[in-house]
């Protein structure tokens, strides 16, 4: 009997130690989230910031020195260029790694490897529309001009000296809650994460809308109810606008602002879809003397932000503003001349075009008079807890075959079926020159 209880004694611990040391569906390893020389307590106070160092990071060539204001917004000094987006990726996934890592993965289809079967379909679908492929295209843009091949080269291998100072009890928060740990970053990844920004920017489509209106109601009506606009209007007021009128003179303060600023304020009902705006003002029609620059990039309010406040200095180089983290550079701030913003306007820029195959194989299409030979891609998706999914694509010379089912995933609806995709973001392409 002895002999027994001391067996229970045994297996008892090391069944429980087991059990919460393995991750049952969404809940992370309780021993390995709890421990507190590794787990989430370590997370609870981020004390290895510091304010003003000079910063010895691995691939440097010359000394750079890093100032964190009292906003925790890194002002980066160096005497070349290549140590400045060595830095820049280097901070940057200081705040901002697990983001870059899991907005990336999201861009590639790769969410299967972390939390399982659960995102097949998100996976499929970014995979289908080819969001991997274009990146690829891109980062070939980006890697034959020697400047934006610099700056990529040296973000990467800021990011990945960041990623090599991390033991497993200063990972992220987000990572212990997953259960998985940062991979080593790539080129393409910064490549990917500009794709994701075409995909939330300019991936709008029109065309079951358009195509059933033209079906009922003819080509003529549907040319009086949507008429076509000039692609670019060069200048945004026409030329022989006539600027006759008298300047304004600078208003008094608002007294809505000033009743808001002791308590005094009317209530208003929220107008939703009131429009956007974007504008410059001379130094000679404000009341600062400095002219005001306003921008509405059209983006999302995350948690984290979408953007990365940071200051880049290096000769012939001195930016502030906001970056996105994941790729260098300043994407929308001032230097000592000049102010820049972007914006989009969310346009149909995704074409779809019916195809017509020569059997099920899928193996050739008509185009041109004549039968043309289709090629695969094989998307490997790595499925956590699961097998490997190999998913193929069928590309034309316009893009993908998209989907030659109806499918499950809910975003993929105006996706229709056995029609090939042409996109600008599947062109070779190099957005980092455009900054």
């Amino acid at each position: 009997m002895n002999k027994i209880k001391a067996l229970f004694c045994i297996i008892i611990p090391i069944a429980l130690a087991f059990l919460f040391n393995t991750k049952i569906g969404s809940t992370p390893p309780l021993l390995k989230f709890l421990n507190p020389f590794m787990g989430f307590w370590q997370n609870a106070e981020n004390n290895h910031f510091m304010f003003n160092h000079k910063a010895k990071i691995k691939g440097a060539i010359d000394e750079i020195e890093i100032v964190f204001d009292d906003r925790m917004i890194p002002h980066i000094f160096a005497k070349n260029d290549h140590d400045l987006y060595l830095a820049q990726g280097y901070v940057t996934a200081m705040h901002r790694l697990w983001q870059m890592d899991f907005q990336t993965r999201f861009a590639a289809g790769r969410i299967s490897e972390v939390v399982g079967e659960k995102a097949i379909e998100v996976d499929r679908y970014q995979r289908r529309m080819g969001m991997v492929y274009g990146a690829e295209n891109s980062l070939k843009g980006m890697m034959q001009d020697p400047k934006s091949k610099e700056m990529i080269l040296a973000y990467t291998d800021g990011i990945n000296a960041y990623i090599k100072t991390l033991s497993h009890a200063n990972y992220p928060i987000e990572y212990k809650i997953l259960d998985f740990k940062p991979e080593d970053w790539t080129p393409v990844k910064c490549a990917l994460l500009l794709k994701q920004m075409s995909a939330v920017l300019a991936m709008g489509s029109d065309e079951f809308y358009m195509t059933n209106i033209m079906k009922k109601f003819g080509p003529e009506i549907t040319k009086d109810l949507f008429p076509d606009y000039p692609f670019r209007e060069d200048p945004i007021i026409p030329v022989g606008t006539k600027w006759d009128f008298s300047p304004l003179p600078t208003p008094k303060t608002p007294e809505s602002f000033t009743n808001a600023q002791t308590g005094n304020v009317k209530t208003k009902e929220k107008v939703e879809g009131i429009g956007s705006n974007n504008w410059a003002l001379s130094g000679s029609k404000t009341a600062s003397g400095f002219p005001i620059l306003s921008n509405d990039p059209h983006l999302d309010l995350t948690l984290p932000s979408i953007w990365y406040q940071i200051q880049l200095n290096a000769p012939g180089v001195n930016t502030y503003g906001v970056s996105l983290p994941g790729a260098p550079g300043v994407i929308i701030g001032f230097n000592q001349k000049i102010a820049w913003g972007v914006t989009n306007v969310a346009a149909d820029v995704l074409d779809f075009y019916q195809i017509k195959f020569k059997d099920n194989s899928h193996n050739e299409y008509w185009y041109n008079n004549k039968w043309n030979n289709t090629s695969k891609r094989f998307e490997t998706i790595k499925i956590r807890g699961g097998k490997d999914e190999i998913d193929t694509v069928y590309y034309t010379h316009h893009g993908p075959v998209v989907y030659f089912q109806k499918p499950k995933y809910a975003r993929a609806n105006n996706v229709p079926v056995g029609d090939a995709l042409r996109w600008i973001a599947h062109d070779e392409s190099n957005e980092l020159m455009t900054f």
